[in-house]
């Protein structure tokens, strides 16, 4: 048995969490895997699951009222429609109608709480309210509350008043809180870094931050961010398991990125780019997030099939940025059961490790400039791009273009689908002025 943990759970731990009720494993035997008691991992799954999540396939069209076979109320929209709302196709009556009563399942009631291991969710779905266990969004959520718990002022009226009266008359004279708190510490109902927090959410009517010289005199420090996954997390994953893949398993392994629009769109532009031919698909994204990669590549197996995108995209590598880190949903198959291709990251600060595809931006961002906002970019005005990218002949492949080289392998559907074409190499144009942006 592990030894016991201290502390709190990790993102690793809930990861765990997820993957073994994902397996039907009982919460006595998680608790045992990560350290903590049986109790642990059920508070856990009770406080941090939630209702629908884009890791887990669920149907959102259904009517979950306990009452929608017999219900014959309708009118909800005040439209005029004379149908029941709860046969309505249009939208549903589960957040509109006073009278909703969720129909709850049983196994909710009782260890794990929540439907990761159901297989009755799938197809038609099973009419029921749902819950999830999600490890990435249960470490958000317990980390909002760890965060939301500690803001706020703890502090009466009566002592906020008292120990403004005996820090003003130190300030006014010059005097730093750490000379203040050196001095009066044992009198002050609070430490001097809670102090300075105080004072810049203006819980004092009478000081500023202007009262106090270093707090104007230094910039603002930038938030740290949450730090590397922990250990465990990405293991089996790493790029030095990548390099330990047979040479040929590396040359034909795809590089997966993002190329990021300016401010003023959440859109970005997913690119894969097929090592053997330098050959870059690319795909639009509304939103630059982890579900939105995880539809993209659904598609492109939706598009090609299954079998084709094992054997085309079967080996993965890409960075750490946060649109990739749910690994689970890149590698998980949306058409049948299992996994449809494998992924590795490369090591923090090391995007040189997959160096084509960074190249391969080198192009792109002739047409599309950084700086530049893809508020008005199309998947068509995209696939214009990307046609005349892989249209451009490139020296290191002794002169032939991507698409010659990627077209005679590639399945015919994956450039059909995303509209990519041969471009004559008279015709090429590798400027902003290809899309009118």
């Amino acid at each position: 048995m592990p030894e016991k943990k201290r502390g709190h759970l990790t993102a690793g731990d809930r990861m765990l969490i997820e993957e073994c009720l994902a397996k039907s494993v009982p919460v006595a035997a998680i608790a045992k895997r990560i350290g903590v008691s049986p109790s642990t991992v059920e508070r856990e799954i009770k406080r941090n699951s939630v209702p629908e999540s884009p890791r887990f396939l669920m149907v959102k069209t259904q009517n979950l009222c306990v009452s929608k076979d017999a219900c014959k109320v309708h009118g909800l929209c005040r439209n005029g429609c004379m149908v029941a709302c709860a046969k309505c196709g249009e939208s549903l009556c589960n957040g509109i109608c006073p009278e909703f009563r969720p129909n709850l399942c049983r196994h909710l009631l009782k260890s794990p709480f929540v439907c990761n291991d159901c297989r009755r969710r799938y197809g038609s779905g099973c009419g029921m309210v749902q819950s999830f266990y999600d490890g990435l969004m249960a470490d958000e959520i317990a980390s909002a509350r760890k965060a939301g718990s500690r803001a706020g002022i703890d502090c009466t009226e009566e002592d906020l008043a008292a120990m403004a009266a005996m820090v003003k008359p130190y300030l006014a004279k010059g005097q730093s809180p750490a000379a203040i708190w050196a001095a009066e510490g044992q009198r002050l109902p609070v430490s001097e870094r809670t102090f300075y927090r105080y004072v810049s959410i203006g819980a004092f009517e009478d000081i500023l931050n202007i009262d106090l010289p270093r707090k104007v005199r230094y910039k603002v420090r930038k938030k740290k961010g949450r730090g590397p996954s922990p250990r465990g997390y990405l293991d089996g994953r790493t790029y030095s398991d990548f390099a330990g893949l047979p040479i040929e398993e590396q040359m034909g392994a795809v590089e997966m990125d993002c190329v990021v629009s300016a401010r003023g769109s959440d859109k970005a532009i997913l690119t894969i780019l097929f090592r053997r031919w330098s050959f870059q698909a690319m795909m639009l994204l509304e939103r630059h997030d982890q579900a939105h990669v995880a539809a993209s590549l659904d598609a492109l197996e939706n598009l090609i099939g299954t079998r084709a995108f094992r054997h085309c995209m079967g080996v993965m590598l890409t960075d750490r940025g946060s649109e990739f880190m749910d690994w689970a949903s890149i590698e998980r198959s949306a058409r049948v059961k299992g996994r449809r291709c494998s992924v590795y990251y490369c090591d923090p600060m090391k995007s040189g490790q997959k160096g084509r595809c960074e190249r391969n931006h080198v192009e792109l961002r002739k047409i599309l400039p950084k700086g530049t906002s893809f508020a008005r970019l199309t998947p068509g005005m995209l696939a214009e791009a990307c046609s005349n990218v892989n249209s451009y002949p490139r020296p290191a492949l002794g002169g032939a273009t991507p698409y010659r080289l990627a077209s005679a392998v590639l399945p015919e559907a994956l450039l059909d689908g995303l509209g990519i074409i041969e471009v004559p190499q008279s015709e090429v144009v590798m400027r902003p002025s290809l899309l009118d942006l």
